[in-house]
């Protein structure tokens, strides 16, 4: 079965109602349209962790309060390293952009002192 998507109150619902009624993960599964590993996998996390541990963190990062000394450092090398990157590619763009104004004006004269030697 598919999975739907669940709010972290759900999660501790289902978690508690296993755990209560000792359900097994298939009949809590089936009962609440879940799967049976996200069943499993909440009751293992929330029995070893707690309730905390059901919260959805994807795509959010620590507060700089709550890193380590060395995790913030390796956040500031990354943003650095990132940045760099901007700017040198951002260089290279402008590098590329002065050489093709160069040829440019180059073509141009080229052709202004053609189009002279022809109307001699």
């Amino acid at each position: 079965m598919k999975s739907r998507k669940t709010t972290y109150e759900e999660r501790i619902e289902i978690v508690e109602y296993v755990i209560n009624h000792q359900l097994s993960y298939k009949d809590a599964a089936e009962k609440f349209k879940v799967s049976y590993t996200n069943v499993y996998s909440w009751t293992r996390k929330y029995k070893q962790f707690g309730p905390k541990a059901l919260e959805d963190n994807r795509g959010k990062k620590k507060t700089s309060e709550a890193q380590t000394g060395e995790e913030q450092l390796k956040a500031e090398i990354e943003a650095l390293r990132v940045r760099n990157q901007w700017l040198e590619m951002e260089v290279e763009t402008l590098k590329k952009q002065e050489q093709m104004e160069r040829e440019l004006i180059k073509q141009e004269s080229a052709k202004k002192r053609r189009t002279k030697r022809s109307k001699r």
